[in-house]
C-alpha cells in the first residue's frame, strides 16, 4: 500500500547500513591510531565500497528449495564489508601505520557519518510530519 515516496524503507534500511558501515570503519581507524607506537603492529583498513560495487555485477542464481544456498547477486542490506591489512609500503619505524593518513580518514569517515544522521534525521522528520497531517 505505502511503498513509494517517503514511506518506501529501503531508504531507511540504506542510511541505516552507511551508519553501520562508518561506525566499523571508525573503529578500524581508531585502532590503527590507537596502535600507531605498537611495535609490529600491520594497519588494517575497512573495506565496503568493493563489495557493494561487486553486488549488481554479479548473476544471481535460481533458488528453487529452502535448502539451496544464494548464489550470485548480493543486494545493498546483504553486502558486508571486511577488515583487511593496509597493503601500504609506508615504514614510520615500528609499523606501517600512516598517522596522517589515519587522521585523514577518521575525519572523512566522520563528515560521512555526520552527513548520513542529518540525512537519517530529515527522513525521520518527514515522515512525523506526514503523519501528523503537516506538509513538507
Amino acid at each position: 500500500m505505502f511503498n513509494q515516496g517517503i514511506f518506501e524503507g529501503s531508504h531507511l534500511n540504506h542510511l541505516k547500513t552507511a551508519l553501520g558501515v562508518y561506525a566499523r570503519r571508525h573503529k578500524v581507524v581508531a585502532d590503527n591510531i590507537a596502535n600507531v607506537e605498537t611495535t609490529g603492529y600491520s594497519a588494517r583498513e575497512f573495506r565496503f565500497e568493493e563489495y557493494l560495487a561487486g553486488a549488481d555485477l554479479r548473476l544471481e542464481g535460481a533458488r528453487t528449495s529452502d535448502n539451496h544456498l544464494d548464489l550470485g547477486r548480493r543486494d545493498f542490506d546483504s553486502t558486508s564489508g571486511e577488515i583487511h591489512k593496509t597493503d601500504t609500503d609506508f615504514d614510520n619505524g615500528i609499523n606501517n601505520v600512516d598517522i596522517d593518513k589515519e587522521m585523514t580518514d577518521l575525519a572523512t569517515n566522520d563528515l560521512s557519518y555526520r552527513l548520513a544522521t542529518r540525512l537519517l534525521s530529515m527522513k525521520y522528520a518527514n515522515l512525523r510530519s506526514a503523519i501528523r497531517g503537516r506538509s513538507v
